[in-house]
């Protein structure tokens, strides 16, 4: 089974973020996928959303798509009477009407090779030891002038560590759910997994913002499940592909290009699509 991934493509960003949506579809049929995995972080517009996710669905991909939402995809404002849970219900319809399944309501099994998803989210364990911030400092998301985009336009029930386990469970329970039934299980999620992915800058007020890229919680539901190979991710803006203990963690983002990549874009997409084989029996 051959499965690409890629994360981040923010096409809300750029022109040129917006115009590598053809440019990634036809590496994805030049890649000829079984699987094809997008972990978050398309638009926060619907309307938008849904205009990428046709292109995909007018470009008759032979494989399967699964998607989990980013937390950009789960904006929401104040006039758009909508919380961020309820937003995530309609991305998920419109996943379903385009082709792509919503790895974050269910898992799914092909062949013998289980999915599970989930976005994942953050609670301040991945704080950089250098510094003595609190948890209420860190709930305020704001530093030396700069602000985590999460505090305006993200509405949940409960507090980041609350939001944070609640998307732990729902992961072991996905994972318990359909490991008598197959013979591994990649995970796909969209904030960071494992801390050790995580670049430390020692330096402010970049690494008090690292505390909002994933949780530790989120890395110790899939370690300690044995059938879990593969950890997708996304969120950071850097490759990853490194080996956590029994898991391959990998992610595979675009990013802003608000800098025109040194390639051309065709190069770079070709480059950052990353496909891997698992062998089945």
């Amino acid at each position: 089974m051959k499965i690409g991934l890629i994360s981040d493509l923010h096409t809300d960003a750029t022109e040129a973020n917006r115009a590598i949506i053809p440019i990634l579809i036809d590496a994805i049929k030049a890649s000829e996928l079984d699987v094809f995995v997008l972990a978050g972080d398309i638009t926060p517009k619907l309307t938008d959303f849904y205009k990428i996710l046709g292109e995909f669905a007018k470009a008759n991909l032979t494989c399967r798509k699964f998607f989990v939402p980013g937390n950009h995809d789960i904006w929401v404002n104040e006039e758009a009477n909508m919380t961020s849970a309820q937003k995530c219900l309609v991305i998920s319809e419109i996943c379903r009407d385009h082709g792509f399944y919503p790895l974050n309501e269910s898992p799914q099994i092909i062949d013998d090779v289980g999915f599970c998803g989930t976005i994942g989210w953050y609670d301040y364990t991945y704080a950089s030891d250098k510094y003595d911030f609190t948890q209420e400092q860190y709930a305020e998301k704001e530093l030396m002038g700069a602000v985590w985009s999460d505090k305006r336009y993200v509405i949940w029930s409960g507090t980041d560590s609350e939001v944070s386990q609640r998307f732990e469970e729902e992961l072991s329970q996905q994972i318990v759910t359909i490991k008598n039934e197959v013979e591994r299980i990649i995970v796909v999620t969209h904030h960071v997994p494992f801390r050790a992915c995580i670049r430390y800058r020692n330096e402010l007020p970049w690494d008090y913002f690292r505390a909002f890229y994933g949780s530790v919680g989120l890395g110790d539901v899939c370690l300690q499940e044995p059938l879990v190979s593969h950890v997708l991710f996304g969120h950071i803006h850097y490759p990853v592909n490194q080996q956590i203990e029994n898991v391959r963690a990998i992610c595979a983002p675009i990013g802003y290009f608000h800098e025109q990549p040194s390639e051309d874009l065709e190069t770079f997409i070709q480059n950052r699509l990353t496909c891997f084989t698992i062998a089945q029996d």
